[in-house]
């Protein structure tokens, strides 16, 4: 840590300037308490650094960033019964609830909204720490209020070590806020925290300092107080110019390549029909033989060889209707000559 990039003195005037403002605004509002008003740190990274995570990451502080008055929920593995009897030296430990009631009473997102809200902080036994985002749902991450893991078997040291630090919660964005105390502490005491905290949020957060372009300090309801600004390096300036033509080069081609008319080559390039030898190397129709070796027609002499027409002499041979029509004529002369005869007697 370089004490220039640190710059405590530029973060006593910040913090002392920040109170001024909080006592200016106090005063008009009498319901405003000062423990309940938190002191926050702000670092600004030159790029994205980090994907987001639920899991929290802790900084050790020299005072509690929290109020005399913090109300903590012990989430157990063990009934409540059990734990009760354990934590009853621990005052900060308003309520103990085990994972079995948590899972049947507070099943509905309303009930899940309203624990979330009654309490400042949770913990939760490291044993079941796995099965929280299941069990609480979103609303406690939403609103940074994610159980953080201590071990119960030491259970008076964890819950004090976990009061003494802050949390670092990633996220995919180049702002992160974490909280280093209150307006009920000293001036001073902010400061050590303030000492404690920074460099190990830049470790966390921004890896160097090269990659920090702002660290400021703020309360929810004033504006950032700057204590240490840094412009981007050279080589930082390079890479978001590489960074951003990689992304133009990776986005050109869905550009170019869109117009599907332009490059759609079916039309010029179908030398389906050309090359297409289907016509003059399709000799299916010259090579089936089925029409030539289908002798079916021409070997097919049942009409030639059929000479019933021919051999029916029956017409020819058949002499019976002349001579009935002939035999009968010589009757019929013979009658009349007959007649003839008898009257050229008489």
């Amino acid at each position: 840590m370089a004490p220039q990039e640190l710059d405590l003195k530029q973060a006593k005037k910040a913090i002392s300037a920040l109170y001024k403002y909080n006592n200016s605004k106090s005063e008009n509002d009498m319901l405003d308490s000062a423990e309940e008003t938190s002191v926050l740190i702000t670092i600004t990274t030159h790029k994205i650094m980090n994907k987001a995570q639920l899991k929290k990451t802790k900084i050790p502080l020299k005072t509690s960033p929290y109020s005399n008055n913090v109300e903590v929920c012990l989430i157990t593995k063990e009934s409540e019964e059990v734990m009760e009897e354990k934590v009853k030296s621990i005052s900060p430990i308003k309520k103990v609830i085990s994972i079995s009631t948590l899972g049947s009473t507070y099943k509905s997102y309303e009930s899940r909204r309203k624990l979330c809200d009654s309490y400042d902080m949770f913990l939760v036994d490291d044993k079941v720490v796995h099965l929280m985002p299941k069990l609480l749902g979103k609303i406690f991450f939403y609103k940074n209020k994610a159980p953080i893991a201590i071990k119960v078997s030491s259970l008076k040291k964890s819950v004090e070590a976990a009061l003494n630090a802050t949390y670092v919660k990633l996220n995919n964005g180049v702002n992160t806020t974490v909280s280093i105390g209150h307006f009920g502490l000293t001036e001073a005491q902010l400061l050590e925290n303030y000492e404690a905290a920074v460099p190990e949020l830049v470790k966390i957060v921004a890896h160097t300092w090269k990659q920090v372009q702002l660290i400021g300090i703020k309360s929810p309801k004033s504006p950032l107080l700057p204590i240490y600004t840094a412009l981007p390096t050279a080589e930082d300036v390079e890479e978001k110019e590489e960074e951003k033509e990689e992304s133009a080069k990776k986005a050109a081609p869905a550009k170019k390549a869109a117009p599907a008319k332009k490059a759609a080559p079916a039309k010029k390039a179908a030398p389906a029909k050309k090359d297409a030898p289907a016509k003059k190397d399709a000799p299916a129709k010259k090579e089936a033989p089925v029409k030539k070796d289908a002798p079916v027609k021409k070997a097919a002499p049942a009409k030639k060889a059929a000479p019933a027409k021919k051999a029916a002499p029956a017409k020819k041979a058949a002499p019976a209707k002349k001579e009935v029509a002939v035999a009968p004529a010589k009757k019929t002369e013979t009658k009349k000559v007959t007649k003839k005869v008898v009257k050229s007697k008489k």
